[in-house]
């Protein structure tokens, strides 16, 4: 499936002591990705959670291949690995330039607002993402 591209700033408070990107914000550059996606896909945190669904992460990975440091602008590569029932797989790479600075795998799960249990996609999920891919 065709990856979604986000372009997003290193913000000061992004950074350690070090001066470099604090490793945990790398997963928050993920979650910012995903929620661009769902956004160019038609498919909003709040159209979701109108629909008595909302996502939240299962799993979560992340292999660091670099560092970014305050002032860097980040490319954010989201792309969809996998659809199931009630979970979408997600592979997410955060680049600089052509430089591959981190590699994360993340599992969404749909679960439903009143009783937090896992539930299927929604049709307009699992369609716009699937839309997605065939473009």
């Amino acid at each position: 499936m065709r990856a979604h591209h986000h372009r997003l700033p290193v913000r000061y408070a992004d950074t350690d002591g070090a001066g470099h990107v604090f490793f945990a914000n790398y997963l928050v550059y993920a979650d910012e990705g995903f929620t661009a996606f769902l956004d160019a896909i038609g498919c909003r945190y709040v159209d979701l959670e109108a629909l008595g669904v909302f996502l939240v992460y299962a799993q979560s990975s992340c292999a660091h291949r670099g560092s970014a440091r305050f002032g860097d602008h980040l490319d954010i590569h989201t792309r969809v690995t996998r659809v199931g029932r009630t979970s979408l797989g997600l592979a997410v790479e955060v680049r600089r330039g052509d430089e591959v600075l981190a590699e994360v795998q993340l599992v969404s799960v749909c679960l439903a607002l009143d009783d937090r249990r896992p539930v299927p996609l929604p049709e307009m999920l699992r369609n716009a993402v699937e839309n997605w891919g065939m473009e």
